[in-house]
């Protein structure tokens, strides 16, 4: 039985906390926070995501005030990071360089020396890091790359992403808004797109994006990104932070040769009829990514193997990739 402390019990430490709860290998036996209130863990934080219903007892878990405190006091094998982005680095290194095995929520971090930072403090202590890129482990994602791949439908030709939402006004400090802190929309929100498409399909040939501001003047709060592969399809992916409040929807639309596949508002939808508008559900596998993921580096950690699934090497490129999204945005080309 693996024991883990959970860094940051704001909305995703609660998301993670119910996953590990549906594990038989994992239990989670310290948590960490500097807000009193969440540190008593009575009731979830609410976010911009569903999925975070449940109950989750913490009547016999350790807690700490601080994350570096839980790092060097708690009996622990993992820390899960679930702390503000501007800690995933330093929160990640510590945890490491104490010999304990990290999983860390996206983005991996605010900047690509940060993430080889982290890479090698893992390579140092011989402990397994992964980044939860939770598309790399969701059903409706996993069903479009096994089409890719397999291509029953034919090639790819054309992929059109979007993940929206309204400004995330509900974190502590405003930290969410701070882009110095969180990497503004790019960071929190588009950095999904942007990794699926890194593991699908590598570093594109060519990319161009643009960007709008709304409130903060160095945050791109309206995303969107073209990115091109000689030997492969055009894609586009399209994220933003609106200023009004609207539900938060994520999805794709993806042509191949012989069919079309929807996903938008949860519901996947296959047209391969050449002849006629008919369209039928996909088949995909149960379970959701977040909780795909846990169990997933759950099982390297038991078995010692890395996370070929999702490499750090591979998500630090998906912010090498926002890094090249920015230079095309203030450049124009």
């Amino acid at each position: 039985m693996l024991k883990v402390g959970i860094l940051g019990m704001g909305g995703m430490g609660w998301h993670h906390a119910r996953r590990y709860a549906r594990l038989p290998n994992a239990r989670i036996v310290a948590i960490a926070d500097v807000v009193p209130e969440r540190l008593e863990a009575k009731e979830a934080v609410s976010i911009n995501l569903a999925g975070g219903e449940g109950v989750f007892d913490f009547s016999s878990v350790a807690r700490y005030p601080e994350a570096g405190q839980l790092i060097a006091d708690a009996d622990v094998d993992i820390v899960d990071i679930c702390l503000p982005t501007y800690l995933h680095a330093p929160y990640a290194i510590r945890a490491l360089e104490a010999g304990l095995h990290v999983l860390c929520e996206k983005p991996m971090a605010l900047t690509v020396a940060d993430c080889d930072r982290m890479i090698a403090a893992a390579k140092a202590a011989d402990r397994r890091l992964m980044i939860a890129q939770c598309l790399r482990f969701w059903p409706e994602y996993l069903y479009l790359q096994k089409l890719i791949v397999e291509k029953p439908l034919g090639d790819l030709l054309s992929l059109n992403m979007f993940r929206i939402g309204g400004r995330p006004r509900w974190s502590p400090d405003n930290w969410f808004l701070d882009p110095k802190r969180s990497g503004g929309a790019l960071l929190d929100l588009h950095i999904h797109d942007v990794d699926y498409v890194n593991a699908v399909f590598g570093m594109p040939d060519r990319l161009y994006a643009t960007g709008r501001t709304t409130e903060e003047p160095e945050s791109y709060d309206i995303i969107h990104a073209c990115f091109n592969y000689d030997s492969g399809p055009q894609i586009h992916m399209h994220a933003g932070w609106s200023t009004a409040q609207i539900p938060f929807q994520a999805g794709f639309e993806a042509w191949f040769e012989r069919g079309f596949v929807r996903y938008t508002n949860g519901a996947l939808t296959v047209f391969d009829d050449l002849n006629e508008v008919k369209s039928h559900p996909a088949a995909i596998e149960p379970g959701d990514g977040y909780l795909n993921e846990i169990a997933y580096f759950i099982g390297c950690v038991t078995t010692g193997a890395q996370p070929t699934r999702c490499m750090p090497e591979s998500t630090r490129d998906s912010i090498a990739l926002i890094d090249r999204e920015i230079v095309s945005i203030r450049s124009k080309i």
